[in-house]
């Protein structure tokens, strides 16, 4: 039989033990719920740096799960600066997420005719990485990358038909502009295809 100072030390050691289990469940919990997975970010290298460009919201491929970079929901474009020198290149990496699905990208050129974009499509998995040249004659003043997702957005106030366009799951955009560059001619030629 227990002893009356035995029972209130089963009773301490017992509320301890209780103590520490609420403790590192607690601990366990805040530590789990602080590390969600990060959005994606796209590399952009030129010269020695290399820039990561972010997106406002990044989606999942069917657009049912959307998360926010920004605690107020705020979605306007997050644009990186990272000047590309003419004569150098730009390299444009794309994580696995953004390569996984359809993805483009828009490269916006200075030519003393006028700003052009040209638009490269992949298909998913077909391509991670894209190199652009900024040259004397056609210099890079920024890009855009879109991930596509598998929703086609109908056009407002027309009956559903296969008339649309898809849903973009994330934008990542960076300004190219070589530092004391002067775009010659603002004149928005028309876009090709890459």
């Amino acid at each position: 039989m227990l002893q009356p100072g035995d029972k209130k030390a089963l009773a301490i050691l017992g509320a301890v033990i209780v103590a520490a289990l609420v403790i590192i469940a607690g601990a366990t919990t805040l530590l789990v719920r602080g590390h969600e997975k990060p959005l994606p970010t796209v590399a952009f290298q030129a010269g020695d740096d290399l820039t990561q460009a972010s997106t406002p919201l990044w989606c999942s491929a069917t657009m049912t799960d959307c998360k926010f970079a920004r605690a107020n929901g705020d979605v306007s474009p997050i644009v990186a600066d990272h000047a590309v020198a003419i004569g150098d290149q730009a390299v444009i990496s794309v994580p696995k997420e953004v390569a996984d699905g359809p993805w483009a990208l828009i490269a916006e050129y200075a030519t003393k005719q006028g700003t052009q974009r040209v638009q490269y499509l992949h298909m998913p998995n077909e391509m991670f990485t894209q190199v652009l040249r900024s040259e004397p004659d056609r210099v890079l003043l920024g890009i855009e990358v879109s991930a596509i997702s598998a929703v086609m957005e109908q056009v407002p106030g027309q009956p559903e038909s296969t008339d649309g366009d898809l849903a973009i799951r994330g934008v990542f955009a960076v300004r190219t502009l070589p530092v004391g560059f002067q775009i010659p001619n603002m004149t928005e030629l028309p876009g090709v295809k890459g």
